[in-house]
């Protein structure tokens, strides 16, 4: 099958129309991801405290590093949960777009920016909603120092926001290059950032709903993102 291609044509000539759909997905994404979260809590409170705090709890008697035989996973468990921290997706956002900037296409132009986009947007939304919320932790011990507010979970919302735009873009190249799909991107990105967000709840510094709305919150963002990198082509 012969290889896609887009020709320079297909891109705009200026660096400010290339990034315009991109921008303006962006600004939509923004929205679109704080309007779930605010949805969500809405809903929560809706639904009440109680009910909020029964299903919460439920969850963590099944994850949370409790018990001798589970303390054992601790050290996996804090690696994974260290690839969703602000100083390692720091590197990780860095590196790629500096790799993809280094490629001297518009294609990986844009994709630099939607990754280093995505990095900034999601920490700088998440700290602005935990502001606002100002959910404590759970009242467990935490097995990591951990400092500020719960809700939403960052880690959740890094994990599929900015990790999962690094999986999309493979999907998208993946897809061009080969007529194989892209179930391969798509399993390994569902695998990496599902444990990142349960590796929250098994150290005890988050309540599944915390990650849930994160996870929520972050593919809203890439839904969005996903729709300016079509519209530059």
């Amino acid at each position: 099958m012969p290889r896609k291609t887009y020709s320079s044509a297909s891109f705009s000539s200026t660096p400010g129309t290339l990034l315009r759909p991109l921008l303006n997905w962006g600004l939509a994404g923004l929205a679109l991801s704080a309007s779930v979260v605010f949805i969500l809590a809405g809903l929560g409170a809706w639904l009440g405290a109680d009910v909020i705090i029964r299903l919460d709890d439920q969850i963590q008697q099944l994850f949370y590093l409790n018990s001798d035989s589970r303390l054992h996973l601790f050290p996996y468990t804090a690696f994974i949960t260290a690839l969703g921290s602000f100083k390692i997706s720091a590197v990780a956002a860095g590196g790629f777009a500096l790799l993809f900037f280094m490629q001297r296409s518009p294609r990986f132009v844009i994709y630099g920016y939607a990754i280093l986009g995505s990095f900034a947007m999601m920490w700088i939304l998440n700290t602005l909603l935990k502001e606002f919320f100002r959910r404590s932790r759970p009242e467990l011990d935490h097995l990591l120092v951990v400092h500020g507010y719960s809700f939403p979970s960052g880690h959740a919302m890094i994990s599929m926001g900015f990790y999962g735009m690094l999986f999309v873009i493979w999907a998208i190249e993946r897809h061009r290059y080969a007529n194989s799909g892209v179930w391969l991107p798509v399993l390994c990105g569902i695998s990496f950032i599902f444990f990142i967000g349960i590796s929250r709840i098994m150290l005890g510094v988050h309540y599944p709903t915390d990650v849930f709305t994160g996870f929520a919150a972050g593919l809203a963002w890439i839904f969005c993102m996903i729709k300016g990198i079509k519209r530059t082509h």
